[in-house]
Formats: C-alpha cells, structure tokens, sequence
C-alpha cells in the first residue's frame, strides 16, 4: 500500500472497503510525523548554535530513522490484521460446530486487530521520546515544522487508540481489553503531554 501514488492512496482510503481505514491513516499520519522530526534534527546539525550538541543530534537522527523505519509498514500491517476479522466474519455459521469456529476466529482476530494500533501507539511515544532531549536545538526558522510534527504524531495517536478501543470493545476477554485500553490510554496522556510541551514551546518563540 505504502507504494502506491498519493493519489491512489487516497482514493484507496475513500473506498468503500474495510481496509485501509483509520488505522492505517493514523500509521502513516504517524510516519509524516516522524519524518517532520528526522527533517528539524538533520536541518539542525551542522549549525555553530548547536556545536556543543552534535553528537546529541546525530544519536537522535540515528533514534528517529530506526523508528521511522519500523513504522513505515504499519499501515499494511494494520489493513492485514483487520482483513483477518473480516475473513473470521465471512466463515460459515450454518451449524453449531460452525458457529463455535468461526466465533473463536472472530475472537483471535480481533486481539491482533487491537494490538496493531496498540503498537502504533507505542511507536509515536517513542519518537516523541528520542526527541525530547534537542527539542531545544530547533531554530526559529522551522520550529514549525517542528509543531507539525508533533502535531501530526498527536494526531496517529489518537487515531490509533480509538482502533485499540473499538477492537477491544468486541472482545469477550474483557479482562484483556479493559488492560489493553487503560495501557493505550496511558502512552496517549504520555504523547499529549509530550505534544502539548512541544506546541507551548513553539508559541513562545514566535510569541
């Protein structure tokens, strides 16, 4: 998916199909995020302000490009697993053995459709977490970028917890579900702080 145009990505994600949906937006809404950061910190390098700071900077661009990396297929990975609680749906519930099957696919695709996002999630606060020590080293002139962002990392956050609450929602396990969402819900106050200190930051220097 991540291969296709931009034009067919979107046109994919207005299809009246299951997947990609707003999972797979948030993953790769996550992904312009990341890389919004990689672009400030590498702008960032170089510069006689930031002298003392090099290796601070180049051991975050090293951080934010594994992270990238990792992220980058989890939009597809997102599509994969709710294709999987669409194939358990289409099973055949003609007879009770059937309907214990397909009942149990139902069940076993779903924690893999919440644990995605769960992941995704994870992945955003650690890019907001690499980035936090040079934050200070962004100049003015693309502290916007910066704000963008984290603005967009703020924005997968919150898309990807909701696909970890819908999908827990139809877990019998709620034991599992109701710790798979106070977990999500946690990395997502921890992303909106690291959000909002970021946002307050960029305020103030263009104030």
């Amino acid at each position: 998916m991540i291969q296709q145009s931009f034009e067919q990505l979107i046109a994919s994600l207005a299809a009246k199909t299951p997947t990609p949906g707003g999972g797979a937006a948030a993953a790769m809404t996550g992904c312009m995020g990341a890389a919004l950061f990689l672009m400030v910190v590498r702008f960032s390098r170089g510069k006689k302000a930031n002298a003392a700071r090099e290796e601070d900077l180049a051991r975050v661009e090293a951080l934010l490009e594994g992270h990238l990396g990792r992220m980058l297929p989890m939009a597809e990975r997102d599509c994969r697993s709710f294709d999987l609680v669409s194939a358990a749906y289409g099973m055949p519930k003609e007879t009770d053995a059937q309907k214990a099957l397909r009942e149990k696919a139902i069940q076993e695709a779903m924690v893999g459709a919440m644990v995605v996002p769960e992941e995704a999630l994870c992945m955003v606060r650690d890019v907001f977490v690499a980035m936090e020590g040079v934050v200070d080293c962004i100049g003015k002139a693309i502290v916007s970028d910066l704000a963008s962002g984290a603005a967009l990392l703020l924005a997968a956050a919150e898309g990807a917890f909701l696909n970890v609450k819908i999908n827990a929602a139809y877990l019998t396990n709620r034991e599992l579900a109701d710790k798979t969402v106070a977990r999500a819900d946690s990395v997502r106050a921890e992303i909106r702080r690291h959000q909002a200190a970021i946002a307050a930051r960029v305020d103030q220097m263009l104030a």
